[in-house]
Parts: C-alpha cells; sequence; structure tokens
C-alpha cells in the first residue's frame, strides 16, 4: 500500500490496517493515532515523527 492511500483512508475513519504491506513506505511526521498495525509489514518503513499515541502493533 502506498502512503497516499493510506492517509486518504485513515482521514475517511479507517484505523484498521492489519496485515497491510508498508514496507519502504514514507510515514514521516503523519498523524496516525489508534491506528491498527498488527500484523502489518513495516520493514524499511520511515516512521520518523510519525504521531503513533494509541497505536497498536503485534509482530507475527
Amino acid at each position: 500500500m502506498e502512503a497516499e492511500e493510506l492517509l486518504e483512508l485513515y482521514a475517511q475513519g479507517e484505523r484498521n490496517f492489519s496485515r497491510v504491506n508498508l514496507s519502504g513506505v514514507d510515514l514521516s511526521g503523519v498523524d496516525l493515532r489508534g491506528v491498527d498495525l498488527t500484523a502489518a509489514k513495516l520493514s524499511g518503513a520511515y516512521l520518523t515523527n510519525a504521531n503513533l499515541d494509541g497505536a497498536s502493533s503485534v509482530e507475527c
């Protein structure tokens, strides 16, 4: 999934991004409070200064 698609869905109220492939995606500085990233692929994702307060993430 590309950053633009994730951010658009998030803006529409979607919070469940479990099992989404975000490898290498630049999400630096974005606000993703309350997002569910359970089992999401985050290898190489750029999350510098991203707001992940209340986010769920469980490694699989």
